[in-house]
């Protein structure tokens, strides 16, 4: 009896545990043998039953994982799926049967209803309208992990009303569109992450194929090692996360939020007081120099109070502190009260502040100058007081300092946010330093860790194809975006033993890419050299002043065209034109185009962002116009032209479309 007793309680030891995608609401490719997957008791069965009428049993491994395939029928629903253990049964409800798609990428597949939309959609009517209950969306919450994991957070939840807002809104304009054209269930899974480079996306094994990465990858495993220390020294000390990205106030964007880094509380108050007196017991360093190692590490990001202190023998009228650039941002202090601050830009420039006669005393006086450092490689420059009669002091030379906090990515929270680093206070006067490892951070930009945490686990849940909007992060590199792009997407279908459609969308124009961005779009068009691929162009819907374009309803069509066209047969021109070849006639270029449609057009207005070259490449201005259905290009400048070129400029807007309204892509013809 006993014995009896343990054998049917054994299981308990591990109880039956499903991955999280499979709950209430969910959404299973219709028409296949769909993966079904969980956790259980060793070399134990488990029976999926769907109420649709099929039945499928497996047997789970060694460590327990079970993994069983169920048909599914043609798209319909409501359905019940019954999963069956020899001690427990668990039931799903509200399962619908449909079409599965994954919407991945960076910030723009990210941007949700509170952030996109006001510009071109209004959000609040797009709310109010939305009423899909056979739209299933799906948010994996974004992890990082150094190892591939099959576990995250996330539940389905129905596209009706406020559910909608925090789900990407260029994902759910697809699934709309979709559901609307194909009237089926349609389920869509989100996994991005802002500011997040393709490396992250992809998995190690593939990443270790690819030439130029050998080192990166070699150095894989001690990377994680180091990092793993670093977050052992930071786990001691209190957070508080950055208000914004520290780029965007060089910038000059809002997005940088200067209001909020001026009031953010470091508990630095009681040093930078007057009635302060303990300076002489920190450290020394010579300014104006570099406070990068402080730590003698060379990795120092973070908020460092500097003190000088200066005698007047008389004061007379207000004096004026000259300050030479300081990365990122200064905070000044005359005697306990601030006499001024810049961010961004403007702390990289030279300086004056007034002091007012009133701050100052005869005899001993106190500068503090609290710096925080996170973008820009940490330095102060020269400093000097003014006197209103003519005088100068220089204030350069040996500094007292203290390190406030440091800088180091969000690892604790349940779920990391935007601009996904904290500050941890060094509060405690007495923190032995000399135990601060080197500081290494396994990031969500770390190669594989975002494939490990965001993707790893949804793999190999059944999905019709995948939408990706991501490139910005890696515009800089875009020569090693032509291998890893077409990489990634052969890396996901092997991974998923799937040749599946892979639609994605071209970065939007934007002001601040040096010139790049051109080259990294032009890269992403040669990827649909790729099989089963397609490009969404956004050369006419961008905002050269915002990454981040408000209009992702056209995105979301856009893609969804391209799927409809593709995927289920529905007859409509889902591209743009895209350069296909060209031929010389005398002085000028005659360039040839796929996707035409019913025709080439610039809705009557000049064509424009059109370039032409010689042999030696160099690009200058050319007229062009359209004639039967090609773009002829031309220059007085260039009498034996050799290239062109369209839409070369991070600021380029869309000039040549087809009739249909899609806009052609950025070319070169070399």
């Amino acid at each position: 009896m006993i014995s009896l007793f343990f054998s049917c309680e054994s299981p308990h030891k591990q109880p039956l545990k499903l991955n999280p995608l499979f709950s209430n609401q969910m959404v299973l490719q219709q028409e296949k043998n769909v993966a079904i997957w969980g956790e259980y008791a060793p070399n134990s069965s488990v029976t999926i039953k769907g109420s649709w009428g099929e039945i499928s049993t497996g047997v789970s491994d060694n460590n327990g994982s079970w993994k069983v395939l169920i048909p599914t029928p043609k798209a319909g629903g409501p359905f019940e799926l019954e999963i069956t253990t020899k001690t427990t049964t668990k039931k799903i409800t509200d399962v619908m049967i449909g079409e599965v798609w994954l919407a991945s990428g960076q910030s723009n597949m990210e941007m949700n209803f509170d952030y996109c939309c006001n510009t071109t959609d209004n959000s609040e009517i797009e709310l109010s309208l939305a009423n899909y209950p056979e739209i299933r969306m799906l948010n994996i919450t974004n992890q990082i992990s150094s190892l591939p994991t099959n576990n995250f957070e996330g539940n389905w939840e129905k596209a009706i009303g406020k559910n909608i807002v925090d789900f990407s809104a260029v994902g759910y304009f697809f699934a709309k569109k979709l559901h609307k054209k194909l009237n089926i269930p349609i389920g869509i899974i989100h996994s991005s992450w802002g500011g997040t480079d393709i490396e992250a996306w992809t998995s190690r094994e593939t990443l270790n194929t690819v030439d130029f990465l050998k080192e990166d990858m070699r150095s894989y495993d001690t990377l994680v090692n180091k990092s793993s220390k670093s977050i052992e020294w930071f786990s001691q000390f209190k957070s508080i996360k950055l208000p914004s990205d520290v780029w965007y106030l060089f910038l000059e964007d809002p997005l940088g939020m200067p209001d909020k880094w001026e009031k953010l509380d470091f508990k630095e108050d009681k040093y930078i007081s007057s009635s302060y007196q303990d300076y002489t017991k920190w450290k020394k360093l010579i300014l104006p120099g570099s406070f990068d190692n402080v730590f003698e590490t060379n990795d120092f990001d973070g908020v460092i109070l500097f003190e000088k202190s200066f005698s007047l023998k008389e004061v007379k009228g207000d004096y004026t502190l000259t300050l030479g650039p300081i990365s990122d941002m200064e905070f000044t202090y005359i005697n306990g009260e601030k006499i001024g601050s810049s961010l961004g830009k403007k702390s990289l420039a030279n300086k004056s502040y007034k002091i007012p006669e009133n701050l100052l005393k005869t005899g001993q006086n106190r500068i503090v100058i609290k710096v925080i450092n996170q973008y820009n490689k940490g330095k102060v420059g020269e400093v000097s007081l003014n006197s209103p009669l003519g005088g100068n002091i220089s204030l350069n030379g040996i500094w007292n300092y203290k390190v406030i906090a440091e800088v180091y990515n969000q690892f604790n929270e349940k779920e990391q946010t935007w601009p996904y680093y904290s500050f941890y206070l060094y509060e405690n006067p007495s923190i032995n330093f000399s135990k601060r490892p080197q500081v290494q951070s396994y990031t969500q930009n770390s190669k594989s860790a975002l494939f490990n945490g965001m993707i790893h686990p949804i793999v190999p849940y059944n999905i019709k194809g995948s939408i990706w909007y991501q490139g910005e992060n890696n515009v800089s590199r875009f020569k090693e975006y032509e291998t890893l792009f077409p990489a990634m997407i052969k890396d996901w279908r092997k991974k998923w033993n799937s040749d599946f459609p892979f639609y994605f969308v071209q970065i939007a124009p934007f002001e601040n890419y040096n010139g790049l961005s051109s080259s990294l779009r032009n890269v992403q068009r040669k990827t649909l050299k790729v099989e089963k691929t397609g490009m969404v162009v956004t050369l006419d819907i961008g905002e050269i002043d915002d990454i981040h374009p408000s209009n992702k309803h056209d995105v979301g069509n856009r893609l969804a065209g391209l799927a409809l066209s593709n995927d289920y047969g529905k007859s409509i021109v889902a591209s743009g034109p895209l350069y296909k070849d060209f031929e010389l006639s005398d002085n000028t270029l005659i360039v040839s185009f796929d996707f035409i449609g019913s025709g080439l057009t610039s809705h009557d207005k000049e064509l424009s962002a059109f370039e032409i070259a010689g042999a030696d490449k160099k690009y200058v201005k050319a007229k062009a116009y359209i004639e039967n259905n090609k773009v002829y290009i031309y220059s007085s400048k260039i009498q034996n032209p050799k290239y062109a070129r369209y839409a070369w400029k991070d600021t380029s807007v869309a000039s040549l479309f087809n009739k249909e309204g899609l806009p052609a892509s950025t070319f070169t013809t070399e």
